[in-house]
């Protein structure tokens, strides 16, 4: 983070639930779809950086076209020109989870490059599916998983629950967004690592780049990014670690603050 002013932003990072779509209705408000083509006309490049899948992201081009996905919390990021980054979870941390699965079930939902499924469904499930607006994925046996292969898994273990995995699988990253379950991906993974690749490849500098988040999963962002901003809905510890806390994702939040820092008039 820095003082840079908005003038100098070239690329914008966003995060789809809470931020860029309302928890409320499950819409991108109007003023956000206008703010992004604004950005667009301006030139500076626009990014989605999401805990959500790939198989999660059509529905967003009924909104707008982005430069490039940043899916599973930055662990596999793509663009037009194909896959920019990809990196899977170590296989002995697939094989243990496996173990753990077996001695002491929990829903697991584990999401491949093409495809998601889970070990079972129970309310948890069904809730988190209700607050992001997705069907729930399929069921199908713990067998199915090749120890090579899992880009994030999900376990629903809500807060303090998940003591007992942190415990066992120590070479991996855990971040949550919501009270529901957690995302788990590779070591030293985060949506700041994603943001690296991308802008690597686009000749853009972090210092040159505005990023705007609501959950956990956002933090490393914000911090990385020129210019992080929260929004009015977020976690306080997420607001924290932001240049700026806007309005809320119902209150216009995204183009108030691209206004405040002068990127849009």
């Amino acid at each position: 983070m820095n003082d840079r002013p908005g003038n100098a932003v070239r690329a914008v990072f966003f995060d789809i639930d809470g931020t860029l779509i309302s928890f409320r209705n499950h819409t991108m408000p109007e003023s956000t779809r206008r703010a992004l083509h604004a950005l667009r006309e301006r030139g500076i490049r626009l990014y989605v950086a999401t805990g959500r899948s790939k198989m999660m992201m059509p529905f967003m081009d009924k909104y707008f076209r982005f430069d490039a996905y940043l899916t599973l919390n930055g662990q596999y990021c793509y663009g037009d020109t194909g896959v920019i980054r990809k990196k899977t979870i170590d296989a002995p941390v697939i094989a243990t989870l496996k173990s753990l699965l077996a001695e002491r079930p929990f829903p697991c939902l584990f999401v491949r490059e093409d495809d998601m499924f889970l070990n079972y469904a129970d309310e948890s499930v069904e809730a988190l599916c209700r607050l992001i607006d997705h069907p729930v994925p399929s069921v199908t046996s713990v067998d199915r998983i090749g120890n090579d292969e899992i880009l994030q898994f999900v376990p629903f273990l809500k807060d303090g629950e998940e003591g007992f995995l942190a415990e066992a699988l120590t070479q991996v990253e855990m971040t949550r967004s919501v009270p529901y379950c957690f995302d788990v991906l590779p070591a030293g993974g985060g949506k700041d690592v994603g943001m690296e690749a991308v802008l690597r490849q686009a000749g853009i500098s972090p210092e040159e780049t505005m990023a705007f988040g609501d959950g956990f999963n956002d933090m490393g962002m914000l911090s990385y990014a020129g210019i992080g901003v929260a929004m009015g809905n977020a976690h306080d510890p997420v607001k924290q670690k932001a240049d700026f806390v806007t309005k809320s994702v119902d209150d216009d939040g995204i183009l108030h603050a691209l206004r405040h820092f002068g990127v849009l008039p």
